[in-house]
């Protein structure tokens, strides 16, 4: 199977390359762009299967970039790689449909973990992350940002699933912890979707944020 293509988006030249030696051991990175707008014409035109993405970009942010590039290749998935962990950078580019989020001091092991998995469709959240996310730090449903609803036409099991996807964890892992069988796991997933309206585990994290479902 040949390697995963891979787009480079940041307006450092310096930690373009970086990235590129880092990722080449492992991923074909088919090009580089400087700034949001670059980047969707990049992917238009190269067709990547990942975009690392870094949020502060000029011009156009990484975040609506993102939000582009979800919008017209769905099948591209999106890894954020940035020093900012504030709470509005994290959900906002889950919320544009990016499938990791990195930042830029994690180790080279987890910046390719994390393109690894979102190459396989698979989202990624360092541990850090996902407590928050799971916490629900960004004040999504303690009263501290925007109300969300609580409706949800998920199971009880359903919800449980969704919330170790919203973890990262893969079919594999959430069988384990649920004591339940990998396929059986794998029918939840295709529940979820169906009911939700999703397509991918990414699209079911922004429902899982937005209905306040990751939250334990």
């Amino acid at each position: 199977m040949p390697p995963k293509r891979v787009l480079i988006v940041d307006d450092h030249a310096v930690l373009r390359h970086g990235l590129r030696e880092i990722l080449e051991s492992r991923f074909c990175v088919v090009g580089e762009a400087h700034e949001g707008g670059e980047a969707v014409e990049k992917v238009l035109e190269l067709r990547p299967d990942v975009v690392v993405m870094d949020i502060e970009l000029p011009g156009m942010n990484g975040i609506a970039a993102t939000r582009q590039i979800k919008e017209q290749c769905p099948k591209v998935n999106i890894v954020v790689l940035t020093a900012s962990d504030h709470d509005d950078a994290i959900f906002g580019a889950i919320s544009a449909g990016a499938s990791a989020f990195v930042l830029k001091d994690d180790s080279p092991q987890t910046i390719v973990a994390a393109v690894d998995q979102a190459a396989a469709g698979n989202a990624y959240l360092p541990p850090i992350i996902a407590k928050r996310v799971m916490g629900g730090t960004a004040g999504l449903m303690n009263g501290r940002g925007p109300q969300v609803s609580r409706s949800t036409p998920l199971s009880g099991r359903e919800i449980e699933v969704l919330r170790l996807i919203a973890l990262g964890k893969r079919n594999r892992e959430i069988g384990k912890e649920l004591y339940i069988s990998e396929r059986t796991v794998g029918n939840h997933v295709m529940n979820i979707y169906g009911k939700i309206g999703a397509t991918d585990r990414a699209q079911a994290i922004v429902y899982a944020i937005k209905q306040g479902l990751v939250r334990v």
